[in-house]
């Protein structure tokens, strides 16, 4: 005998290993039955979770080391010069184009 059950209630049951049935009506207005075991047991299936974010400061730390050494690299860079020079040797100004923040 099949009796009609909440929701959470059929997951408990489901979970329990009982056979759940599930009956809806398609769009085109048919109705379907099916176990639910074979509608969520399909290998092609994924079942995401919002959970709530972890705080690690071991990782946060390593980001702010690895953000810190790029900001040292780039302050050691040399500027290598343009390759035009004056009359005099001088290396003239650099163009807006020509400045990397």
């Amino acid at each position: 005998m099949l009796i009609e059950k909440t929701l959470k209630e059929a997951l408990a049951d489901y979970i329990k290993g009982k056979p759940v049935t599930v009956l809806w009506t398609r769009d085109d207005g048919s109705m379907d039955v099916r176990l639910l075991s074979d509608i969520l047991e399909q290998e092609e299936n994924h079942f995401l979770v919002n959970v709530p974010g972890y705080h690690n400061p071991e990782f946060a730390q390593e980001v702010a080391e690895m953000v810190d050494q790029k900001r040292i690299d780039d302050c050691n860079r040399e500027v290598e010069p343009a390759g035009t020079t004056e009359k005099d040797g001088s290396t003239p100004p650099p163009s807006q184009s020509q400045i990397r923040l």
